[in-house]
């Protein structure tokens, strides 16, 4: 999302310790039972990343992740109710900048994808295994919690339908670390 909200960065000039923002781990099970986590590229490099963005006015933490979520991979779903993990990474903002930045991101078990929406002619998105998932984010602290995903996706059975119960790849983005 495009940075409106400079509110949070008032203290830019003063170069603060670690900034705030949150962020969405998009995810479906495939039919045949395979995770998949959605990234997205940033405008600027093009690297693989999830949606995040800065804390925005008059919505909670979790409103804000569903947003990007939307805005900038065209995907809605079912956030989980606490960050299922948190990771550091350095930002250069437009002022040439570098800060630290801490991302709580919560899980997003997608239940629809757009053909059009906001960011798409800035972005790509594309779903990818989690072990693909890992390998292609530069941040190292999300591949690793990325790649525990994939160890515990071993022992997934596949989606069980209309029964309603929850697969252990549901339980692990789902609860609070």
């Amino acid at each position: 999302m495009k940075d409106t909200n400079k509110n949070c960065c008032a203290a830019v000039d003063a170069v603060p310790e670690e900034m705030q923002q949150v962020g969405a781990l998009p995810w479906r099970i495939a039919k045949n039972g395979e995770a998949r986590i959605l990234l997205v590229t940033s405008r600027s490099s093009g690297r693989w990343i999830v949606p995040k963005g800065w804390p925005m006015k008059g919505f909670s933490p979790r409103q804000t992740a569903s947003r990007e979520a939307l805005e900038e991979g065209g995907v809605i779903g079912v956030l989980s109710k606490a960050p299922v993990t948190t990771y550091r990474y350095m930002k250069r903002l437009d002022n040439g900048a570098n800060v630290g930045c801490r991302v709580a991101v919560f899980g997003l078990n997608v239940r629809g994808t757009l053909v059009d929406w906001r960011e798409k002619a800035q972005r790509q998105r594309r779903w990818f295994s989690l072990a693909a998932a890992a390998d292609k984010l530069d941040d190292r602290e999300l591949s690793e919690f990325v790649r525990t995903l994939d160890a515990a996706s071993e022992c997934l059975e596949p989606p069980t339908g209309a029964t309603g119960k929850k697969s252990a790849l549901d339980e692990i983005l789902m609860l609070r670390r």
